[in-house]
């Protein structure tokens, strides 16, 4: 009987083992879940729209500088010549294309990258941790303005009197990069397989 009775509370100590284990490792596994749609649902795809984005803003500084830079050459050079400044419209059109050129791709090709962050911002909110969310609503604000400015509802004086700069999601920039690294830091890490105690 003693045996007998030994050998179920063994089985249920065995049980309750596994039991604990087996709930240890389901809510590891549901982490490393949650983890991996974080990176490839939102933040990820914010950190590359914006990789994106800046990656051409700073080539269009680098072409606009240039191109600064060459029109200031040229009116130097001509500056004696009056028949040719009078010309001023023909050497300056290319010029001018570079700006029309950086418009345009701002309106067609960077402003929806905005607004395709923001809809991952919006549509993946649940996904968000608390301290990122804490940058909703100063997001929000920067495109919105840029939407009213593109359809010319807000004249540019008021752009500048609320402070309108990318500077300004310079810290919710840097947030979703640190994100992005720690996340994939925790799901890299060989220790996130172990069962912790």
């Amino acid at each position: 009987m003693e045996t007998l009775l030994l050998q179920m509370l063994s089985a249920l100590v065995g049980a309750a083992i596994v039991y604990v284990f087996g709930i240890r490792k389901l809510s590891i596994e549901l982490r490393n879940a949650f983890i991996e749609k974080q990176l490839s649902e939102f933040y990820s795809p914010i950190a590359g729209s914006r990789k994106r984005i800046r990656a051409k803003s700073e080539l269009r500084e680098k072409i606009s500088d240039a191109a600064n830079a060459s029109w200031h050459e040229i009116c130097a050079r001509y500056s004696e010549d009056q028949q040719i400044m009078h010309n001023e419209e023909t050497l300056f059109a290319p010029y001018k294309s570079v700006i029309e050129y950086d418009n345009q791709q701002f309106r067609e090709e960077l402003m929806p990258l905005y607004r395709k962050m923001l809809d991952v911002f919006t549509e993946n909110y649940w996904l968000a941790d608390a301290d990122t969310r804490a940058y909703y609503q100063d997001f929000l604000e920067f495109v919105e303005i840029w939407e009213r400015s593109l359809v010319e509802a807000l004249p540019v004086d008021v752009m500048q009197k609320l402070g309108h700069t990318e500077e300004t999601l310079f810290p919710f920039y840097k947030h979703i990069e640190q994100k992005l690294s720690a996340l994939q830091a925790e799901i890299g890490d060989q220790r996130f397989w172990k069962l912790r105690t």
